[in-house]
């Protein structure tokens, strides 16, 4: 089944949320991959502050998304996609004053934030679906995703050659647009608008109280051990627009550079996410294919660490495009099973809230990874390559942790799933 037959194959609705997905990276990818070699080499702030705000940012999307998840169970999927929207385009515009400690640092927080609210709606409504499998169709939220970094960083370089207030303000006009999209055309009760009566009321009973909702995620602990060792996964997933980017400026780069590394790692994905996730469905395990793109993703930061003879030129690109080719392959490998594991091991109960609980691991993991790799990167003078390094070792122990923790608790109950749902 190619990928225009089961985006066919979805309803308007879903269609929707695959356009918003593309259109928000869009955005968030004009902006984000320049703001750490704007914050460091214009504004001359130091790569710990840098990794701190680009934590902050992180933690506060990824570890608030235990709120986001909430209000989804509880108030249904318009408000939070509606307000996120509002917020991710006021944050965006408060980049224009970054030159301002405690602006930038609410900026940080609004966008991370507003991401808080968005995911967790779209995420647990993409799990619900039922016309394709649920890994085929994050692999297609991937694409849509992917379409949208491919074309922001190419997008962001034009206007950044302009001024970096014109690069704030476009990149937030996504956001602002789809605020209004959203507020006319979703139902006030999106999450819950395609139940039967008798879901309804079970609905009700289960998410009577915030405090049922999180008990019922809390007693979870195999998706509570899941989330917990993910968090390595996330450590790694934030240092394209984070780690590359300073090596790049460390390295008399240019945002030209950063722009072609950000489109490579989108080509990659587009071309093969779907492939990929269909020939992965039929080998192995989901646990399996999770370890394995961990560590691919690891892996990939060690072409750095290699002697490159090359300065100058286009060979001098070559290792950062090797790990952006291997990197994206790990992500490709791991994401989709790692999105599907998440509703599977929600049992269908508050799975919006189950993501919001995952995403508070993962932003431990954001601020964690971006915080740790800033200081090696202060301390490069004592080791050249202590950020590498780093990185090669959270890849290599959050695969191992994940093979010795979850392949007894939710393999059993979660692979079958998977593999049964494959469209032939």
């Amino acid at each position: 089944m190619s990928v225009l037959s089961s985006f066919s194959q979805l309803t308007a609705t879903y269609r929707w949320m695959l356009a918003a997905a593309c259109v928000f990276n869009l955005g968030f990818y004009m902006l984000i991959p320049f703001l750490a070699g704007y914050l460091k080499q214009d504004l001359l702030l130091s790569a710990t502050l840098v990794g701190v705000v680009l934590g902050v940012r992180s933690f506060c999307q990824q570890g608030l998304f235990l709120v986001g998840g909430l209000v989804a169970d509880l108030m249904g999927a318009k408000l939070p996609i509606v307000v996120g929207c509002v917020l991710r385009a006021v944050g965006f515009g408060l980049f224009l004053f970054s030159e301002q400690t405690l602006v930038l640092f609410l900026a940080a927080f609004l966008t991370g934030f507003a991401g808080a609210l968005f995911t967790p709606a779209a995420q647990a409504f993409f799990a619900k679906q039922e016309a394709i499998s649920s890994t085929q169709m994050f692999s297609l939220v991937a694409i849509a995703r992917n379409a949208g970094e491919l074309l922001g960083p190419v997008c962001g370089v034009l206007l950044l050659s302009i001024s970096f207030d014109l690069l704030c303000l476009i990149a937030a006009l996504p956001f602002a647009l789809f605020a209004v999209v959203f507020y006319l055309l979703l139902p006030n009760k999106t999450a819950s608008a395609s139940t039967t009566a008798t879901e309804k009321t079970e609905q009700n009973q289960q998410n009577a109280s915030i405090a049922n909702t999180i008990r019922t995620v809390l007693s979870n602990k195999a998706f509570l051990t899941f989330s917990a060792v993910m968090s390595g996964y996330f450590m790694l997933i934030n240092q394209i627009s984070f780690a590359i980017p300073i090596h790049l400026v460390a390295s008399s780069g240019t945002p030209q550079d950063i722009a072609w590394i950000m489109t490579l790692c989108a080509v990659v994905a587009i071309a093969l996410q779907f492939p990929v996730t269909k020939a992965c469905e039929r080998r192995l395990t989901p646990q399996h294919w999770i370890s394995i793109g961990i560590a691919l993703m690891g892996l990939s930061f060690s072409t750095l660490i290699l002697d490159w003879p090359y300065r100058d030129g286009l060979l001098a690109l070559l290792p950062l495009c090797v790990l952006a080719i291997v990197f994206t392959l790990g992500t490709l490998v791991s994401f989709p099973f790692i999105m599907s594991q998440i509703a599977l091991l929600a049992h269908n109960k508050s799975v919006a809230t189950h993501y919001g609980f995952f995403y508070l691991f993962a932003g431990l993991g954001l601020i964690a990874g971006s915080s740790l790799v800033g200081l090696a990167f202060d301390l490069s003078h004592r080791s050249e390559h202590l950020a590498w390094y780093s990185l090669l070792v959270i890849g290599f122990g959050t695969s191992l942790l994940n093979m010795l923790f979850m392949s007894s608790k939710s393999q059993p109950e979660a692979a079958q799933p998977i593999k049964s749902s494959i469209i032939k």
